[in-house]
């Protein structure tokens, strides 16, 4: 028996290696994806690649079903969940267990209420009505890459009736029915690019067409038979596809919509050139294969590692870690795939003697009573940690209700005191600039003065320019931009401008939509030219104030990841708690930002570091305090140290004498 490739799947009657391969890119592309390769900003197309060649399999299987007028749904059906459940079952399982050991409560929660809806496979909705602008599950949740199985066995419930009832009606019409179907989901999902891009990406609907794809593939496949020579081109043609999605492609761009076609044909291309003598090797060589063969598993096991990895160490990933869960899942998947899938694929479900009955009771309850137990328990607080004198117990909550901008809308709101007579600035930005709200209101109030507000969420401001949102140009941001111009030109009062300086990098486009690329040196050229542009709106002789981006807490998860985390292993998070300035968040743009400030008259520039960090460390704490609401926002705390200071120096710069009493 060979190693790589288990001989039971040669023998299968239509079997094609060269399906595997592609799952195998597939696998692979998601991978280097998750595992944080920047190269690979659109591997999340692998997913796209799995639809296809699920739309084009389960097509073949019901047509031969059909044909052959041995159609069983309850059968077909089986044969899924023996299938995919075996496996799935086990990572929910392992998933809950690592849990236990490493998660705050709060994050234990929102595992075990993953774990039901993955059981269930309806947690495609659950994270499409859970998507937001801070939401951070990417981070924390294990199981986020469980939508692709709520959508593929959501397609396996509708499927069977269309291929299947068309083919009683009519076999004939089964092409023009998928086509249409396919045409139908695809308009739908390029129109909900702008409606609602979290429906467009989660839900089953919108991702009909790439299986329609799939299915349509089992005709022209036994149709239409082409020389050598035609079949290498179609398959180099389709490599290209599927690398142009996995490289061009990244968050900011819509999909899947008329983009979702990319991955779709490039994967139909090389399952229908599937017989190039040459260029179909890199499909069906014996490596390549023996990864598709155990790709499930490894996609199963990749995202909880990578997830419990990075939550445990509390910090960037470094390249060798970043190879490493590349690696890693697939040694973990063929074992998984030898141990678990492969041995119980084919497992009778349609048997249901005593025995059967309980051992399936059996394995649903060590799935589901565990999670239904963690959530009466509220994730089990009783693990936390004695070591840190203050906890969230609540993570997601802890920062929805202490955030330093919670409470405080987008758009234009006063802060400060009310009863003062003028505005003495507008302060514009967005989250990052909402997060002073807090302190501000309370600290310019006990001033008597006021300031007023243009903020918008996530958004890049810049004149011609702002951010791209699932390939669209956000107008929202301009309009923000555009009144607090107005506002501070036709007031003669300073603007105040503070933004995530750092993360809108790869997000940025003109008004019109065109994305603009930029390296790292270029980056900061644009944002000194930004700059430059935007204080000759507000007229050279007004003042602009710019504030640079606090260092964060060490991590994208927050510091309830660390702080309410179990002391069953040791508690490395904890060294991370103050890190060194040149680690922060933002450090180097903070830099330049303070030295374009000095080049320029009439600029200011205001350094959070310099009031949360000494001469070395930052502190994400202070006296047993949370700076921090999440990894990169302050807390309502944090709001009102920074204030404090920040007040102090907008109050000189504006001619006042501050209030010390």
């Amino acid at each position: 028996m060979s190693l790589l490739v288990p001989v039971h799947e040669a023998p299968r009657a239509g079997y094609q290696p060269e399906v595997d391969g592609l799952r195998a890119v597939a696998v692979m592309a998601v991978l280097f994806f998750h595992a944080g390769f920047t190269v690979f900003g659109g591997g999340f197309t692998g997913v796209d690649v799995f639809f296809v060649i699920s739309g084009y399999l389960i097509t073949r299987i019901l047509i031969d079903n059909c044909q052959a007028g041995s159609f069983s749904f309850a059968r077909f059906m089986a044969r899924r969940i023996a299938r995919l459940y075996p496996a799935l079952l086990l990572t929910l399982v392992l998933c809950l267990a690592l849990g236990f050991l490493v998660f705050s409560p709060g994050d234990y929660i929102a595992l075990a209420e993953s774990t039901i809806y993955a059981f269930f496979s309806i947690s495609n909705i659950k994270f499409w009505l859970g998507a937001g602008y801070f939401d951070t599950s990417s981070e924390t949740n294990p199981l986020l890459h469980t939508w692709s199985l709520g959508v593929e066995q959501q397609f396996y419930l509708v499927w069977p009736f269309i291929v299947y009832g068309t083919c009683r009606l009519n076999a004939r019409w089964l092409p023009w029915v998928l086509a249409l179907t396919g045409l139908l989901s695809l308009l739908a999902s390029q129109w909900y690019t702008q409606v609602d891009p979290s429906a467009n990406y989660f839900l089953t609907p919108f991702r009909v067409f790439e299986f329609a794809i799939g299915g349509l593939l089992v005709f022209a496949v036994r149709r239409f038979v082409l020389a050598n020579i035609w079949q290498e081109l179609i398959m180099l043609a389709g490599l290209a596809l599927l690398a142009w999605g996995g490289v061009v492609f990244d968050k900011t761009t819509a999909f899947p919509g008329f983009n979702g076609l990319v991955p779709a044909f490039g994967a139909a291309l090389c399952i229908f050139a599937s017989g190039a003598r040459y260029t179909g090797w890199l499909l069906r060589n014996r490596w390549v294969v023996f990864i598709g063969l155990i790709s499930y598993s490894v996609y199963l096991i990749h995202w909880p590692l990578i997830v419990f990895y990075k939550y445990y160490i509390y910090r960037p990933l470094m390249p060798v870690e970043q190879w490493a869960l590349v690696i890693v899942p697939l040694f973990l998947g063929y074992a998984m795939y030898v141990l678990v899938e492969n041995r119980f694929r084919r497992m009778n479900l349609s048997s249901w003697y005593f025995k059967e009955i309980l051992q399936r009771s059996g394995v649903v309850a060590v799935v589901l009573l565990p999670a239904f137990f963690i959530l009466t328990q509220n994730g089990m607080p009783f693990r936390m940690n004695t070591q840190f004198s203050q906890h969230t117990f609540d993570s997601p909550r802890f920062h929805e209700e202490q955030y330093g901008g919670a409470g405080y809308g987008m758009g234009s709101q006063t802060l400060g005191d009310p009863r003062a007579l003028f505005h003495e600035a507008v302060f514009l930005g967005d989250s990052y600039a909402r997060q002073f709200a807090y302190g501000l209101d309370r600290v310019l109030a006990g001033q008597g003065v006021k300031i007023d507000t243009s903020f918008e969420d996530g958004c890049f401001f810049g004149p011609g320019y702002t951010r791209i949102l699932d390939g669209i140009a956000r107008q929202d941001c301009q309009d923000r931009l555009d009144y607090a111009l107005h506002t501070a030109f036709t007031n003669r009062i300073p603007l105040i401008y503070a933004i995530s300086f750092r993360n809108y990098q790869n997000t940025l486009g003109t008004t019109d939509g065109e994305r603009v690329r930029l390296t790292d040196d270029a980056y900061l050229r644009f944002l000194q030219a930004n700059f430059d542009a935007i204080h000759e709106r507000i007229g050279l002789d007004n003042k602009l104030i710019i504030i640079g981006t606090p260092p964060g807490a060490g991590s994208q998860a927050g510091l309830s990841s660390c702080v309410d985390r179990p002391a069953y292993l040791p508690l490395t998070c904890a060294r991370y708690l103050t890190l060194p300035r040149e680690k922060g968040n933002a450090w180097h743009i903070n830099q330049m930002l303070a030295e374009y400030a000095r080049s320029r008259f009439n600029v200011i520039f205001i350094d959070p570091y310099d009031i949360l960090c000494g001469e070395q460390l930052c502190q994400t704490m202070q006296a047993g305090r949370f700076l921090y609401s999440d990894g990169t926002h302050l807390s309502r705390d944090g709001s009102l140290l920074v204030s404090q200071e920040m007040v102090t120096a907008l109050l000189r710069e504006w001619g006042f004498a501050p209030d010390t009493e």
